[in-house]
């Protein structure tokens, strides 16, 4: 049922984006994220982190990237609402970052910090470098009680 979800979501925001000419990433700042609302912004969120679980290029960072991305959602059973609210912990915690798209968000809070273990895992495996240091997940700890380490590098 959740994969129907998201496949709704990415159906609306493709159905969205071509209402908007040339502007790929339509929210562009925290003033706009602010405007979906907490709905809105649970459903753009998890569009972003489906997007970044397949979007591989061909490339080994990217695939382990993606495979530590999905390892991430499985392993802290990440709902939109949960990712929404790690883009919301960034902006709050950046103040100073809130003209950055909510997609800097999540590379920052997930990617960068809950999620960096599960990827380092996949890049291990893949035989490449560490991202960063990172703690070990806690299996189904929303990624607003795991704040990570510092800031991104």
């Amino acid at each position: 049922m959740e994969s129907r979800m998201r496949r709704f979501v990415l159906a609306v925001l493709a159905v969205l984006s071509l209402s908007v000419p040339a502007r790929a990433d339509f929210i562009k700042n925290f003033a706009d994220w602010q405007r979906l609302g907490p709905d809105g912004q649970a459903a753009y969120a998890m569009a972003i982190f489906d997007v970044m679980t397949v979007v591989t290029a061909d490339n080994k960072y990217t695939a382990a990237r993606a495979m530590g991305l999905r390892a991430c959602g499985i392993g802290l059973q990440l709902k939109g609402a949960m990712v929404a609210q790690a883009i919301n912990v960034f902006y709050r915690d950046q103040p100073e970052s809130r003209d950055a798209t909510p997609f800097v968000a999540f590379n920052g809070y997930l990617e960068r910090g809950a999620c960096s273990p599960f990827i380092n895992q996949m890049r291990k495996e893949m035989g490449l470098p560490p991202m960063k240091s990172a703690p070990p997940p806690v299996p189904g700890q929303a990624p607003e009680d795991q704040q990570p380490e510092g800031q991104p590098q």
